[in-house]
């Protein structure tokens, strides 16, 4: 105890900044009340509590510092995996703009890619993208070989969907603009056809009369020869 009061004093001594003349001249009452006093803040609670309380604070700060470099640490992380994913999606968007510029040039070079990418949609009964393929087809391919065959097709898809006069308007464009195309018995069959639907069973009649006679042996004539028959039986 008597080397930390020794020491203590010394400090007080060198702290008050006096020449040593004068500190000599101190007298030692006023030095040990001096001392006494700071031993009493030393020893107050209050103090003690403050410095603690300090203490604390300093470490909390400390701890908050800490963290704070962590979260800089993990948003530096976000932000690289974000851009990773962006990259990610860019590269997978620029794959397929690439595939479609690819099929799109692969349909111009090849129109039969073209028709039967609009058949391969009829048959999955995808109509209206079917209608779509095949209108686009004819605008940019009327003298192809398929063409009778697309316009064949857009009649069929009005049929099924029971806009039977649209229907015969495509099916006569297949008899007037291709008369000798491969789908022209059928084209003149679905003609009986709509007229039936449509109760005009003379105009039927006649239609399915000319597949019998102009497409004698086919399977149209053999199925326009059935429908007549059913229409005997039924009087119509």
């Amino acid at each position: 105890m008597a080397a930390w009061r020794a020491a203590l004093l010394v400090t007080v001594l060198a702290g008050a900044g006096l020449p040593p003349a004068v500190q000599a001249q101190a007298s030692r009452a006023e030095l040990e009340q001096r001392l006494e006093r700071l031993e009493r803040m030393a020893d107050n609670p209050a103090l003690l509590e403050l410095a603690r309380q300090v203490e604390q604070l300093n470490a909390e700060v400390r701890s908050l510092r800490g963290g704070l470099e962590e979260l800089q640490f993990a948003l530096d992380g976000a932000k690289e995996q974000q851009r990773a994913q962006y990259l990610d999606l860019d590269q997978r968007l620029q794959a397929v703009e690439t595939r479609a510029s690819e099929l799109a040039v692969a349909a111009a070079a090849d129109p039969g890619a073209e028709y039967q990418a609009a058949f391969e949609l009829l048959k999955a009964g995808r109509y209206d993208e079917a209608r779509l393929g095949f209108e686009s087809f004819l605008a940019a391919h009327s003298g192809h070989e398929l063409a009778a065959n697309a316009q064949y097709w857009l009649g069929e898809i009005a049929y099924v969907e029971r806009d039977y006069e649209k229907a015969l308007a495509a099916f006569g464009k297949v008899l007037d603009g291709y008369p000798g195309a491969r789908k022209a018995p059928d084209a003149q069959l679905k003609t009986g056809y709509c007229h039936y639907e449509l109760k005009r069973f003379d105009r039927a009649r006649a239609a399915l009369r000319a597949v019998v006679s102009d497409y004698a042996g086919t399977p149209a004539a053999a199925d326009a020869a059935q429908r007549l028959a059913k229409m005997d039986a039924a009087g119509q």
